[in-house]
């Protein structure tokens, strides 16, 4: 059998990387024609070529990254015109710009893909630079709390961010209660896709700087102030608020937002206060280091010990004080006025 010539070659390979083409289409299972590239139907493009590392990334590229693409239009309409998207979301529109939940899984995937980076090459860095950035005698205890508040947040991402979104819809919503012209669905999908936007937004800020822990703690607060700022810029279009106005319902969705973190967390923390102790077999207490609670309750009595400590040495100094200098109780109760 005589070889294969470079251009016989090629032309296998080729073959071999093609799809089989039907006239029945995969995504709607209608006819279409064979030299149809797209689906009358459903409109759904013919793919000819079996996937490789090139038309994949070509493929994720086009979805991502193509300025007639749904996900760059609605990224950029959020800033410029956010209530383009989202009323017109709540009106049903579909095609335009993504949808709602779709934002949201491309939000989910973006910080996911930051908690991987930082826990894999950045989080010993970060937890050191925190040691820094507070007192040098801090306690262990402590910098074990921070890190389990730090690793308890970055591996709940998406589920606090699920949660977080229909809590601040039914601020919302009460805030905004003299006003009809949304109901609380429609406050979620608002902070749906206000959230979103932000997480993306944040996560390139914290990536860009992810190398120095000292800018990313420094960074946490431009991040905050920003989003809040976006937030009133989004409501401020969206019920075309006066300047009063939008200082009036911040106020209030602050004070809201008081209420409800007290309200909620006391059922959670008692919850937690309570599997946090265990009785020993003497009848005793003993704190359940292990779990996040339990830290903050080791972490707290650390510090009432130490209190008793330093309270315990400055009496041991006074009286070797009054020891050297000879001065009795009568001395001090007999002072001049």
């Amino acid at each position: 059998m005589s070889k294969l010539s470079r251009a016989e070659k090629k032309a296998l390979k080729k073959k071999q990387n093609q799809l089989e083409v039907k006239d029945t289409c995969i995504n709607c299972e209608q006819f279409i024609a064979l030299d149809q590239r797209f689906c009358s139907h459903c409109g759904g493009k013919r793919i000819y070529n079996k996937l490789t590392w090139r038309n994949l990334l070509e493929d994720f590229f086009d979805r991502f990254f193509n300025l007639e693409n749904s996900f760059v239009k609605t990224f950029v309409a959020l800033f410029r015109q956010p209530e383009d998207v989202i009323g017109g979301y709540i009106n049903g529109m579909r095609k335009k710009y993504l949808p709602a939940f779709s934002y949201f899984a491309i939000a989910i995937t973006f910080t996911s893909f930051y908690y991987y980076l930082l826990k894999g090459w950045f989080w010993d860095n970060y937890m050191t630079a925190q040691k820094l950035v507070n007192d040098e005698s801090i306690s262990q205890t402590q910098l074990e709390l921070q890190e389990s508040i730090s690793t308890l947040l970055m591996e709940n991402q998406s589920l606090y961010m699920f949660l977080i979104i229909p809590f601040f819809a039914l601020m919302s919503k009460i805030v905004f209660w003299n006003y009809k012209k949304y109901n609380l669905v429609e406050h979620f999908v608002i902070y749906l896709y206000v959230y979103s936007h932000f997480s993306m937004i944040s996560v390139v800020m914290q990536i860009a700087f992810i190398w120095s822990p000292t800018v990313l703690n420094i960074l946490s607060v431009v991040v905050f102030l920003l989003m809040l700022f976006y937030t009133v810029y989004v409501l401020k279009r969206l019920f075309k608020l006066t300047m009063t106005s939008v200082l009036v319902k911040t106020l209030f969705f602050f004070l809201i937002f008081t209420v409800f973190s007290c309200v909620l967390s006391l059922p959670l923390v008692a919850l937690s206060f309570k599997s946090a102790i265990n009785v020993n077999q003497n009848g005793q207490k003993e704190i359940d280091d292990s779990n996040f609670i339990g830290k903050i309750l080791k972490f707290s009595q650390e510090q009432a010990e130490q209190k008793i400590k330093q309270d315990s040495i400055k009496q041991d100094s006074l009286k070797r004080l009054e020891y050297e200098l000879e001065i009795t109780p009568d001395m001090i109760k007999n002072r001049p006025q």
